[in-house]
Protein backbone atom coordinates (compact mmCIF):
# COMPACT_ATOMS: atom_id res chain seq x y z
CA UNK A 1 0.00 0.00 0.00
CA UNK A 2 1.35 4.01 -0.84
CA UNK A 3 0.81 6.24 1.47
CA UNK A 4 -0.84 9.53 0.63
CA UNK A 5 2.24 11.35 -0.29
CA UNK A 6 3.21 8.64 -2.77
CA UNK A 7 0.13 8.10 -3.98
CA UNK A 8 0.40 11.79 -5.01
CA UNK A 9 3.31 11.44 -6.29
CA UNK A 10 2.45 8.93 -8.35
CA UNK A 11 -0.52 11.05 -9.91
CA UNK A 12 1.66 13.91 -10.57
CA UNK A 13 3.90 12.16 -12.40
CA UNK A 14 4.96 12.38 -16.25
CA UNK A 15 5.24 8.96 -18.36
CA UNK A 16 6.69 8.27 -21.40
CA UNK A 17 6.76 5.19 -23.20
CA UNK A 18 9.10 3.56 -25.79
CA UNK A 19 7.72 -0.37 -26.84
CA UNK A 20 9.58 -2.40 -29.05
CA UNK A 21 7.76 -4.77 -30.75
CA UNK A 22 6.77 -6.80 -34.01
CA UNK A 23 3.80 -6.15 -36.39
CA UNK A 24 2.00 -8.68 -38.24
CA UNK A 25 0.96 -5.66 -40.74
CA UNK A 26 3.33 -3.50 -42.51
CA UNK A 27 3.78 0.00 -41.15
CA UNK A 28 1.47 1.99 -42.53
CA UNK A 29 -1.65 -0.04 -41.73
CA UNK A 30 0.31 -0.64 -37.91
CA UNK A 31 -0.05 2.88 -37.38
CA UNK A 32 -4.04 3.53 -38.80
CA UNK A 33 -4.60 0.75 -36.15
CA UNK A 34 -2.49 2.33 -33.34
CA UNK A 35 -3.90 5.60 -34.01
CA UNK A 36 -7.24 4.30 -33.95
CA UNK A 37 -7.25 2.94 -30.93
CA UNK A 38 -4.76 5.18 -29.43
CA UNK A 39 -7.06 7.63 -30.37
CA UNK A 40 -3.11 10.26 -31.16
CA UNK A 41 -2.04 11.48 -34.56
CA UNK A 42 0.94 8.43 -34.85
CA UNK A 43 3.97 9.99 -37.07
CA UNK A 44 6.04 7.20 -39.36
CA UNK A 45 10.15 7.83 -39.34
CA UNK A 46 12.02 6.67 -41.78
CA UNK A 47 14.84 5.78 -39.61
CA UNK A 48 15.65 5.33 -35.78
CA UNK A 49 15.99 7.90 -33.03
CA UNK A 50 14.57 10.48 -35.17
CA UNK A 51 15.17 14.04 -34.53
CA UNK A 52 10.81 14.47 -33.83
CA UNK A 53 10.36 14.81 -30.31
CA UNK A 54 6.78 13.08 -29.76
CA UNK A 55 4.38 15.14 -27.69
CA UNK A 56 1.02 14.30 -25.32
CA UNK A 57 -0.86 14.38 -28.21
CA UNK A 58 1.42 13.39 -31.62
CA UNK A 59 3.47 9.66 -31.35
CA UNK A 60 6.01 8.27 -33.47
CA UNK A 61 6.91 4.84 -34.62
CA UNK A 62 10.30 4.15 -36.50
CA UNK A 63 11.79 1.47 -37.84
CA UNK A 64 14.26 -0.35 -34.83
CA UNK A 65 15.77 -3.86 -36.04
CA UNK A 66 17.96 -4.24 -33.06
CA UNK A 67 15.81 -6.93 -32.37
CA UNK A 68 15.49 -8.47 -36.33
CA UNK A 69 13.95 -7.23 -39.77
CA UNK A 70 10.96 -5.63 -38.49
CA UNK A 71 11.18 -4.61 -35.53
CA UNK A 72 9.65 -1.30 -34.96
CA UNK A 73 8.96 1.19 -31.93
CA UNK A 74 6.27 3.32 -30.77
CA UNK A 75 7.66 6.67 -28.54
CA UNK A 76 5.19 8.25 -26.83
CA UNK A 77 5.31 11.43 -25.49
CA UNK A 78 5.54 12.20 -22.12
CA UNK A 79 1.54 11.65 -20.09
CA UNK A 80 0.02 12.33 -17.05
CA UNK A 81 -0.01 9.03 -14.79
CA UNK A 82 -3.22 8.31 -15.47
CA UNK A 83 -3.59 9.21 -19.24
CA UNK A 84 -0.59 6.77 -19.44
CA UNK A 85 -1.85 3.89 -17.77
CA UNK A 86 -4.94 3.33 -20.27
CA UNK A 87 -1.99 4.29 -23.18
CA UNK A 88 0.14 1.60 -22.02
CA UNK A 89 -2.97 -0.93 -21.58
CA UNK A 90 -4.44 -0.27 -25.07
CA UNK A 91 -0.77 -0.43 -26.77
CA UNK A 92 -0.28 -3.81 -24.90
CA UNK A 93 -3.27 -5.39 -25.87
CA UNK A 94 -2.92 -4.60 -29.64
CA UNK A 95 0.28 -5.96 -29.58
CA UNK A 96 -1.11 -9.17 -28.25
CA UNK A 97 -3.86 -8.90 -31.14
CA UNK A 98 -1.81 -7.94 -33.50
CA UNK A 99 1.72 -8.51 -32.91
CA UNK A 100 4.29 -9.97 -30.68
CA UNK A 101 7.86 -9.57 -29.04
CA UNK A 102 11.07 -11.97 -28.19
CA UNK A 103 14.03 -11.34 -25.99
CA UNK A 104 15.12 -8.55 -27.45
CA UNK A 105 12.34 -6.50 -27.18
CA UNK A 106 11.87 -4.12 -24.64
CA UNK A 107 9.58 -1.54 -23.45
CA UNK A 108 11.25 1.61 -22.04
CA UNK A 109 9.94 3.60 -19.08
CA UNK A 110 10.54 7.85 -18.93
CA UNK A 111 9.73 9.50 -15.99
CA UNK A 112 9.20 13.10 -14.93
CA UNK A 113 6.97 14.99 -12.33
CA UNK A 114 5.03 17.93 -13.04
CA UNK A 115 6.18 20.50 -10.86
CA UNK A 116 3.12 22.88 -11.03
CA UNK A 117 1.75 20.10 -9.02
CA UNK A 118 4.26 19.08 -6.88
CA UNK A 119 6.58 22.28 -6.45
CA UNK A 120 10.69 22.95 -6.91
CA UNK A 121 11.30 20.06 -4.42
CA UNK A 122 10.86 17.73 -7.45
CA UNK A 123 13.58 19.43 -9.80
CA UNK A 124 14.96 16.21 -11.66
CA UNK A 125 17.84 18.43 -12.66
CA UNK A 126 19.04 18.23 -8.25
CA UNK A 127 18.88 14.51 -8.87
CA UNK A 128 21.09 12.80 -6.78
CA UNK A 129 22.44 10.01 -8.52
CA UNK A 130 24.27 8.57 -5.91
CA UNK A 131 21.86 8.62 -3.37
CA UNK A 132 19.17 7.16 -5.97
CA UNK A 133 21.71 4.24 -7.00
CA UNK A 134 22.40 3.30 -2.85
CA UNK A 135 18.39 3.56 -2.12
CA UNK A 136 17.13 1.76 -5.33
CA UNK A 137 15.97 -1.71 -4.65
CA UNK A 138 17.07 -3.26 -7.96
CA UNK A 139 16.09 -6.60 -6.70
CA UNK A 140 12.59 -5.93 -6.73
CA UNK A 141 12.60 -5.35 -10.78
CA UNK A 142 15.04 -8.48 -11.57
CA UNK A 143 12.49 -10.77 -9.26
CA UNK A 144 9.81 -9.58 -11.77
CA UNK A 145 11.53 -9.94 -14.85
CA UNK A 146 14.63 -12.52 -14.19
CA UNK A 147 15.26 -12.64 -17.87
CA UNK A 148 16.98 -9.17 -17.31
CA UNK A 149 18.87 -9.56 -14.88
CA UNK A 150 22.11 -10.56 -16.94
CA UNK A 151 20.84 -8.61 -19.79
CA UNK A 152 23.39 -6.66 -22.14
CA UNK A 153 20.98 -3.91 -22.81
CA UNK A 154 20.04 -3.88 -19.27
CA UNK A 155 22.91 -3.87 -16.34
CA UNK A 156 22.82 -3.85 -12.86
CA UNK A 157 23.28 0.12 -11.87
CA UNK A 158 24.87 -1.23 -8.80
CA UNK A 159 28.12 -0.87 -9.85
CA UNK A 160 30.14 1.71 -7.71
CA UNK A 161 33.79 2.44 -7.73
CA UNK A 162 36.05 5.19 -5.82
CA UNK A 163 37.62 7.27 -8.71
CA UNK A 164 41.53 7.09 -6.61
CA UNK A 165 42.99 4.08 -4.65
CA UNK A 166 44.16 6.87 -2.29
CA UNK A 167 41.03 7.63 -0.35
CA UNK A 168 38.23 6.14 0.55
CA UNK A 169 35.81 9.20 1.57
CA UNK A 170 32.46 9.28 3.31
CA UNK A 171 29.68 10.26 0.28
CA UNK A 172 27.68 13.40 1.84
CA UNK A 173 27.98 16.06 -0.99
CA UNK A 174 30.75 15.05 -3.20
CA UNK A 175 29.78 11.45 -4.12
CA UNK A 176 29.66 12.48 -7.52
CA UNK A 177 33.38 13.62 -7.53
CA UNK A 178 34.49 10.92 -5.32
CA UNK A 179 32.97 7.65 -6.97
CA UNK A 180 32.24 6.46 -10.56
CA UNK A 181 28.41 5.69 -11.55
CA UNK A 182 26.99 3.89 -14.24
CA UNK A 183 27.29 6.48 -17.49
CA UNK A 184 26.21 5.04 -20.66
CA UNK A 185 22.63 3.82 -21.95
CA UNK A 186 23.04 0.03 -21.52
CA UNK A 187 22.36 0.04 -17.93
CA UNK A 188 19.04 -0.63 -16.22
CA UNK A 189 18.80 2.93 -15.94
CA UNK A 190 19.94 5.57 -18.45
CA UNK A 191 20.68 8.61 -16.08
CA UNK A 192 22.44 10.63 -19.05
CA UNK A 193 18.48 11.82 -20.35
CA UNK A 194 18.66 13.80 -17.07
CA UNK A 195 20.08 16.72 -19.10
CA UNK A 196 16.64 16.56 -20.78
CA UNK A 197 14.53 16.46 -17.42
CA UNK A 198 13.56 12.69 -16.92
CA UNK A 199 15.24 9.21 -16.52
CA UNK A 200 14.63 6.15 -18.74
CA UNK A 201 14.29 2.89 -16.86
CA UNK A 202 15.38 0.16 -19.30
CA UNK A 203 15.06 -3.14 -17.11
CA UNK A 204 11.38 -4.15 -18.27
CA UNK A 205 10.87 -6.46 -21.43
CA UNK A 206 11.57 -10.05 -23.06
CA UNK A 207 9.48 -12.04 -24.91
CA UNK A 208 5.82 -11.83 -24.20
CA UNK A 209 6.19 -9.01 -22.17
CA UNK A 210 2.87 -7.35 -23.63
CA UNK A 211 1.14 -9.98 -21.30
CA UNK A 212 2.22 -8.44 -18.20
CA UNK A 213 0.54 -5.18 -17.87
CA UNK A 214 -0.15 -5.40 -14.31
CA UNK A 215 3.39 -6.53 -13.28
CA UNK A 216 4.83 -3.47 -15.93
CA UNK A 217 2.03 -0.93 -13.68
CA UNK A 218 3.51 -2.28 -10.68
CA UNK A 219 7.16 -1.36 -11.86
CA UNK A 220 6.66 2.03 -13.32
CA UNK A 221 5.12 2.62 -9.66
CA UNK A 222 8.39 1.15 -7.76
CA UNK A 223 10.21 4.03 -10.60
CA UNK A 224 8.18 6.48 -9.40
CA UNK A 225 8.34 6.35 -5.98
CA UNK A 226 11.94 5.26 -5.72
CA UNK A 227 12.50 8.65 -7.67
CA UNK A 228 10.36 10.83 -5.67
CA UNK A 229 11.50 9.91 -2.42
CA UNK A 230 15.25 10.46 -3.86
CA UNK A 231 14.40 13.91 -4.91
CA UNK A 232 12.66 14.85 -1.77
CA UNK A 233 15.36 13.22 0.81
CA UNK A 234 18.38 13.74 -0.63
CA UNK A 235 20.73 14.01 2.19
CA UNK A 236 22.67 10.71 3.15
CA UNK A 237 21.79 8.69 6.69
CA UNK A 238 23.37 5.82 8.03
CA UNK A 239 21.66 3.25 6.23
CA UNK A 240 23.16 4.56 2.99
CA UNK A 241 26.57 4.71 4.30
CA UNK A 242 25.96 0.99 5.46
CA UNK A 243 24.94 -0.02 1.65
CA UNK A 244 28.10 2.07 0.32
CA UNK A 245 30.08 -0.08 2.80
CA UNK A 246 29.01 -2.95 1.61
CA UNK A 247 29.19 -2.12 -2.23
CA UNK A 248 32.72 -1.27 -1.84
CA UNK A 249 34.07 -3.60 0.46
CA UNK A 250 35.33 -5.69 -2.53
CA UNK A 251 37.53 -2.68 -2.74
CA UNK A 252 38.73 -2.28 0.34
CA UNK A 253 41.94 -4.47 -0.39
CA UNK A 254 42.76 -2.15 -3.03
CA UNK A 255 43.01 0.67 -1.26
CA UNK A 256 45.32 -1.31 0.92
CA UNK A 257 47.66 -2.45 -1.60
CA UNK A 258 47.65 1.19 -3.25
CA UNK A 259 50.72 2.90 -2.04
CA UNK A 260 53.45 -0.08 -2.46
CA UNK A 261 54.02 -2.59 -4.77
CA UNK A 262 55.41 -4.84 -1.57
CA UNK A 263 51.38 -4.64 -0.38
CA UNK A 264 50.03 -5.36 -3.61
CA UNK A 265 51.73 -8.54 -3.65
CA UNK A 266 50.62 -9.20 -0.64
CA UNK A 267 47.09 -8.46 -1.13
CA UNK A 268 46.64 -9.82 -4.83
CA UNK A 269 48.46 -13.20 -5.01
CA UNK A 270 46.50 -14.54 -8.17
CA UNK A 271 47.62 -10.87 -10.26
CA UNK A 272 51.24 -11.29 -11.49
CA UNK A 273 52.77 -7.67 -12.48
CA UNK A 274 55.08 -7.37 -15.26
CA UNK A 275 56.96 -4.78 -17.31
CA UNK A 276 58.44 -4.84 -20.50
CA UNK A 277 57.72 -8.78 -19.79
CA UNK A 278 60.08 -8.72 -16.88
CA UNK A 279 59.09 -9.67 -13.24
CA UNK A 280 61.98 -8.17 -11.45
CA UNK A 281 60.72 -6.93 -8.05
CA UNK A 282 63.25 -3.88 -8.68
CA UNK A 283 61.80 -3.25 -12.25
CA UNK A 284 58.01 -3.21 -11.58
CA UNK A 285 58.74 -1.20 -7.80
CA UNK A 286 60.62 1.58 -10.19
CA UNK A 287 57.00 1.97 -12.47
CA UNK A 288 54.89 1.09 -9.80
CA UNK A 289 53.35 4.78 -8.92
CA UNK A 290 53.37 5.30 -12.26
CA UNK A 291 50.60 2.22 -13.53
CA UNK A 292 48.81 1.96 -9.69
CA UNK A 293 46.18 3.76 -10.80
CA UNK A 294 45.51 1.92 -14.35
CA UNK A 295 46.21 -1.17 -11.90
CA UNK A 296 43.33 0.38 -9.77
CA UNK A 297 41.30 0.50 -12.48
CA UNK A 298 41.31 -3.22 -14.01
CA UNK A 299 40.67 -4.15 -10.44
CA UNK A 300 37.70 -2.13 -9.11
CA UNK A 301 36.51 -1.80 -12.46
CA UNK A 302 36.80 -4.77 -14.19
CA UNK A 303 36.59 -6.86 -11.03
CA UNK A 304 40.29 -8.83 -11.78
CA UNK A 305 41.72 -10.90 -9.40
CA UNK A 306 43.81 -13.12 -11.27
CA UNK A 307 45.95 -13.53 -14.28
CA UNK A 308 49.01 -11.50 -15.50
CA UNK A 309 49.24 -7.53 -15.96
CA UNK A 310 52.34 -6.14 -18.64
CA UNK A 311 53.15 -2.71 -18.99
CA UNK A 312 54.94 -2.07 -22.37
CA UNK A 313 56.91 0.94 -21.16
CA UNK A 314 57.23 1.95 -25.04
CA UNK A 315 54.14 2.20 -26.33
CA UNK A 316 52.56 2.87 -22.44
CA UNK A 317 49.79 0.36 -23.23
CA UNK A 318 48.65 -2.33 -20.23
CA UNK A 319 48.14 -6.05 -21.59
CA UNK A 320 46.27 -8.28 -19.75
CA UNK A 321 46.49 -12.20 -20.04
CA UNK A 322 44.24 -15.62 -18.53
CA UNK A 323 42.05 -13.29 -16.44
CA UNK A 324 38.22 -13.54 -15.63
CA UNK A 325 36.76 -10.45 -15.97
CA UNK A 326 32.95 -11.45 -15.31
CA UNK A 327 31.72 -7.99 -14.05
CA UNK A 328 33.30 -5.52 -15.96
CA UNK A 329 31.89 -1.87 -15.19
CA UNK A 330 34.20 -0.68 -18.14
CA UNK A 331 37.88 -1.88 -19.83
CA UNK A 332 38.93 0.39 -21.90
CA UNK A 333 42.56 1.47 -24.18
CA UNK A 334 43.97 -2.15 -23.23
CA UNK A 335 45.14 -5.31 -24.48
CA UNK A 336 43.23 -8.48 -24.03
CA UNK A 337 44.68 -12.12 -24.33
CA UNK A 338 43.30 -15.69 -23.51
CA UNK A 339 40.55 -14.43 -20.98
CA UNK A 340 37.15 -14.65 -20.37
CA UNK A 341 35.23 -11.12 -19.94
CA UNK A 342 31.77 -10.01 -19.29
CA UNK A 343 30.70 -6.23 -19.27
CA UNK A 344 31.68 -3.14 -20.94
CA UNK A 345 34.79 -2.72 -23.42
CA UNK A 346 36.15 0.48 -25.16
CA UNK A 347 38.75 0.83 -27.04
CA UNK A 348 40.05 -3.11 -26.63
CA UNK A 349 42.34 -5.25 -28.54
CA UNK A 350 40.99 -8.76 -27.71
CA UNK A 351 42.96 -11.89 -28.92
CA UNK A 352 41.31 -15.39 -28.41
CA UNK A 353 39.01 -14.40 -25.46
CA UNK A 354 35.53 -15.73 -24.56
CA UNK A 355 33.38 -12.98 -24.87
CA UNK A 356 30.10 -13.36 -22.35
CA UNK A 357 26.97 -11.00 -22.84
CA UNK A 358 29.63 -8.31 -23.21
CA UNK A 359 29.12 -4.76 -24.72
CA UNK A 360 32.26 -4.08 -27.38
CA UNK A 361 32.52 -0.34 -28.56
CA UNK A 362 35.32 0.87 -31.18
CA UNK A 363 37.33 -2.39 -30.66
CA UNK A 364 39.36 -5.25 -32.25
CA UNK A 365 38.49 -8.71 -32.01
CA UNK A 366 41.58 -10.98 -32.99
CA UNK A 367 42.51 -14.96 -32.76
CA UNK A 368 40.62 -17.23 -31.91
CA UNK A 369 38.30 -15.17 -30.03
CA UNK A 370 34.33 -16.10 -29.17
CA UNK A 371 31.84 -13.22 -28.84
CA UNK A 372 28.72 -14.68 -27.19
CA UNK A 373 25.61 -12.78 -27.04
CA UNK A 374 27.73 -9.46 -27.66
CA UNK A 375 26.71 -6.42 -28.65
CA UNK A 376 29.65 -5.42 -30.72
CA UNK A 377 29.47 -1.84 -32.31
CA UNK A 378 31.76 0.26 -34.63
CA UNK A 379 34.46 -2.57 -34.19
CA UNK A 380 37.10 -4.95 -36.18
CA UNK A 381 36.14 -8.76 -36.58
CA UNK A 382 38.96 -10.36 -37.75
CA UNK A 383 38.67 -14.00 -39.75
CA UNK A 384 39.03 -16.42 -37.23
CA UNK A 385 36.65 -14.47 -34.72
CA UNK A 386 32.98 -16.46 -34.20
CA UNK A 387 30.01 -14.59 -32.80
CA UNK A 388 27.11 -16.38 -31.51
CA UNK A 389 23.81 -14.90 -30.99
CA UNK A 390 25.40 -11.17 -30.86
CA UNK A 391 24.40 -8.00 -32.63
CA UNK A 392 27.15 -6.59 -35.08
CA UNK A 393 26.38 -3.00 -35.98
CA UNK A 394 28.35 0.49 -36.94
CA UNK A 395 28.80 1.67 -40.15
CA UNK A 396 32.66 1.98 -39.53
CA UNK A 397 32.87 -1.70 -38.66
CA UNK A 398 34.46 -3.96 -40.65
CA UNK A 399 33.59 -8.06 -40.38
CA UNK A 400 35.68 -10.64 -41.42
CA UNK A 401 34.72 -13.51 -39.02
CA UNK A 402 31.67 -15.74 -38.57
CA UNK A 403 28.34 -15.30 -37.41
CA UNK A 404 26.39 -18.22 -36.18
CA UNK A 405 22.60 -17.05 -35.32
CA UNK A 406 22.18 -13.18 -34.17
CA UNK A 407 21.84 -9.94 -36.05
CA UNK A 408 24.21 -8.19 -38.12
CA UNK A 409 22.19 -4.85 -38.19
CA UNK A 410 24.98 -2.66 -40.38
CA UNK A 411 28.51 -2.87 -41.58
CA UNK A 412 30.54 -3.52 -44.09
CA UNK A 413 32.25 -7.15 -44.73
CA UNK A 414 35.04 -8.68 -46.46
CA UNK A 415 34.79 -11.84 -48.94
CA UNK A 416 36.18 -13.53 -45.74
CA UNK A 417 32.94 -12.95 -43.50
CA UNK A 418 30.65 -16.07 -43.12
CA UNK A 419 27.04 -16.04 -42.19
CA UNK A 420 24.70 -18.73 -40.93
CA UNK A 421 21.67 -19.61 -42.24
CA UNK A 422 20.47 -18.38 -39.05
CA UNK A 423 21.63 -15.08 -39.14
CA UNK A 424 19.50 -11.89 -39.98
CA UNK A 425 22.28 -9.82 -42.22
CA UNK A 426 19.82 -6.22 -42.67
CA UNK A 427 22.39 -3.91 -43.97
CA UNK A 428 25.58 -4.95 -45.47
CA UNK A 429 28.29 -3.45 -47.05
CA UNK A 430 30.36 -5.45 -49.24
CA UNK A 431 34.18 -4.73 -49.18
CA UNK A 432 37.13 -6.13 -50.52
Amino acid sequence: MYSNEQLNAIHSSKIGFEFEFFSNENLDLTKDGLAQTLNKTIRVEEKAHSDFAPTQDIFKLEPDNSGGTGMIELVTGPLPFVEAKIIMAKTLKWIRENGKTNERCSIHINIAFDGKKLGPIVNMSKLDVGKFVLNFDENKVYEAFPNRRDSVYAKSIKFIVPLSGMTQPSPEKNLWKNYMFVKEKYYGINFEKLQKGYIEFRYLGGADYEKRYSTILSMTEHFITSLYETLVNPKYNESDLKVLDKILEKHKTVIESYRTYSSFKEKFPNVHLMVDLQTYDQLIEMYYPKIREKIFDLITRADMNEGLINYDSDTGRIQIKDAKLMRCFEISGVDIVDSVIQGNIVNCDIFGCDLKNASVFESNLFGATVAEDCKIEESYVSRNVICEDSYVFGKRGVFSGEMVGGIFRQGRATPLARFGDNTEVIEIEKIK
